[in-house]
């Protein structure tokens, strides 16, 4: 008896409650795919990932070329795959009605997954060289989408990147070379706080909504209520809002079908221009996008020409992820700063504009204010910073300066990484770990007697078997230990110190590597942030340090240690450093011990668990205090005196040797 398999039923998108910002980034996607896809920021729960997998019910059917692996468009020829320019000689090419395929993107993808690789059986079989299309090949006009994208590795965000920019996968690997049409709508999704974004990838995202739980008590319930029904009896939630679907892909249909006749007037065009220009965007990308976005509301929304209101709508979905800002920036300020170039740029568009009369007031749920809001709802800090005046002048310790502390290229064990090199297997192999290239060069070379071949292309036997090396980059887990104690408070040292870590952070942004913060004061060490990605997590965590108390020096050191060894257990290649921000002075011990003893022999642990120390002395005075010069010599580390650094130039200093 055949057995079928049913796909589980979607949440419908037009039941979703709220989340109009969401829902519109994506909608201008399915009209225009050219808008550059959307990434969707925001916390657990919050319908991200529901959004996008219910956007796929309602897009419209499309032509494809019947047969195609690519899902070649037949009323587009240049766009064609080479197996479609050849068929081609043939006669006309026969096409069929599909629905767009959505392809999901593990953050565990290989790198065979995604671009393809050589056709193994096909290889085995007819001793023929054939292409095994890979993610990037389903993907082709339809939805690509990333879960926590934020999260995916480097050397899948360059190949993502390379074939979002020319819309082409090109292939070269494992004696296989072409290129193939890659053209997709990138949709990808991310929790903030489990780590930042590439900015490389951002700017690739044409939109970017920012979205979070809704406070209203009303929407709330709704969205209870609308869950359990749909757990309940999927179908009959289903057909409960098929009427909204249909009535929704039509919409979707009809304004593809409108959009090559949406005008974009010359002031629009300048109200554009002078908008990018103000928000001090890089590059021509924002200026395209925003276009191609207005125009699409204006065909979704059934209107002939695009409006400034719809610029206004748009343009915070455009920009928001654009703007020039360190990773430290408060989310509030930014949205400030495009406000007001927003404002200033819609009211030099209105004077240049000759078509643009009416209101500016945006559709229910989706005008300037609600879309302001999904930004952000950061406060700024209301901390001064530090009264300190300060002279460039170090004091190192420069006895341990090795390669060893620097990041590095590893061997990947847990088949993820770049596929590197070859080699004889070591023990058991799985069919993702065959080297299928150089299993059949080793083959190839044996079989010079063909009378041993019979009627097979090629004869594998178990000797020729060759397994693939993957090779990654391996980040740094560092650990800031600041010292919060009155000693520190007193004169607002602990404001420079808090100004060189955030500075220090920005590195660990750019690399992408994993921070976490230990403070310590009274009596013990607190864990103010577990390691983490997240810039913006380890920036409120640092600002709203608190200060006073004795100096619980032993307790900071080996909270910090336990931390890093944790993280060389989860991940052996990782590149430990602690930074110990302090003057040194340990006066509380542990157990009951003395201070300044327990925070040595502390030290010495951490010198002999391999983990790589900068002291950031904070001590006040010409010279500084022979304590924590004691404490670093101890952890066989480096010595810096902070009074004598400003938080750019110690910044400098350490991410030279990290």
């Amino acid at each position: 008896m055949e057995v079928v398999r049913r796909l589980p039923q979607k949440f419908p998108f037009s039941a979703i409650v709220g989340q109009e910002t969401l829902k519109l980034s994506l909608l201008l996607n399915a009209v225009d795919p050219r808008v550059g896809g959307v990434l969707i920021r925001g916390e657990k729960g919050t319908a991200k990932s529901t959004a996008v997998r219910a956007l796929l019910a309602v897009l419209p059917q499309m032509d494809v070329v019947e047969g195609c692996q690519y899902g070649c468009d037949p009323g587009d020829p240049a766009q064609w795959c080479d197996d479609c320019r050849d068929r081609r000689d043939e006669g006309p090419l026969p096409k069929i009605r599909a629905v767009p395929r959505m392809v999901d993107l593990p953050v565990s993808a290989t790198e065979d997954r995604l671009v393809g690789t050589l056709d193994f059986q096909a290889a085995i079989r007819e001793g023929e060289r054939s292409f095994h299309p890979g993610l990037l090949a389903a993907a082709n006009r339809g939805i690509l989408y990333v879960d926590e994208v934020n999260l995916l590795d480097d050397h899948l965000v360059d190949t993502l990147l390379d074939a979002a920019a020319m819309g082409v996968n090109v292939v070269e690997r494992e004696g296989v070379s072409l290129a193939h049409p890659a053209r997709f709508i990138l949709v990808g999704t991310m929790n903030p706080e489990e780590g930042d974004i590439r900015p490389q990838l951002l700017d690739r995202f044409g939109l970017c909504v920012g979205v979070e739980a809704m406070r209203e008590p009303e929407a709330r319930v709704e969205i209870v209520l609308r869950r359990h029904a749909f757990e309940e009896d999927p179908s009959a939630f289903a057909r409960q809002w098929a009427d909204a679907e249909d009535e929704l892909k039509n919409r979707i249909r009809d304004a593809r079908l409108r959009l090559p006749g949406v005008r974009l007037g010359e002031g629009i065009l300048y109200a554009i221009a002078d908008l990018s220009i103000r928000a001090a965007v890089d590059g021509h990308r924002a200026d395209s996008v925003m276009a191609r976005a207005a125009a699409a509301l204006a065909a979704l929304e059934n209107r002939p020409e695009a409006t400034l209101s719809d610029v206004e709508r748009v343009a915070p979905l455009v920009l928001a992820h654009r703007l020039r800002r360190t990773p430290f920036s408060e989310v509030r300020s930014d949205t400030d700063t495009l406000r007001t170039a927003l404002m200033d740029a819609l009211s030099s568009g209105a004077g240049r504009s000759q078509e643009q009369e009416g209101s500016t007031a945006a559709g229910p749920g989706l005008g300037q204010a609600s879309i302001f809001e999904s930004l952000g709802s950061a406060s700024s800090s209301s901390e001064d910073p530090a009264d300190v005046c300060i002279n460039v002048e170090s004091d190192l310790d420069r006895t341990r300066r090795s390669i060893a502390g620097r990041r590095q290229t590893s061997v990947s064990d847990d088949g993820r990484g770049r596929y590197s090199r070859s080699e004889v297997p070591k023990g058991d192999v799985t069919m993702a770990d065959v080297a299928f290239d150089a299993t059949i060069r080793a083959a190839a070379s044996r079989a010079s007697d063909s009378k041993t071949l019979g009627d097979m292309a090629l004869s594998v036997q178990p000797e020729d078997l060759r397994t693939k090396v993957r090779t990654r980059k391996v980040g740094a887990s560092i650990v800031f230990c600041v010292d919060a104690s009155g000693s520190m408070g007193s004169d607002k040292r602990i404001d420079a110190a808090k100004a060189a870590v955030l500075d220090l952070l920005v590195d660990a942004y750019q690399k992408r590597d994993r921070v976490a913060l230990v403070s310590f004061r009274g009596n013990k060490a607190e864990v103010v942030l577990a390691p983490t990605a997240s810039v913006e997590l380890a920036n409120v965590r640092l600002r709203n340090l608190p200060t006073g108390g004795a100096t619980p020096l032993a307790a900071g050191i080996v909270s910090s240690l336990d931390i890093l060894q944790s993280e060389l257990r989860r991940q052996p290649d990782t590149v430990a450093w602690l930074v110990l921000v302090t003057d040194g002075r340990g006066n509380v011990g542990l157990d009951g011990g003395s201070g300044s003893e327990d925070a040595r022999i502390a030290a010495t642990r951490v010198r002999m668990a391999n983990v790589h120390t900068i002291v950031i002395d904070t001590a006040s005075g010409p010279t500084g205090g022979t304590a924590a010069r004691e404490i670093a010599r101890m952890a066989g580390g480096e010595y810096v005196r902070l009074s004598a650094l400003d938080g750019a130039e110690l910044g400098r200093v350490v991410r030279s040797r990290i």
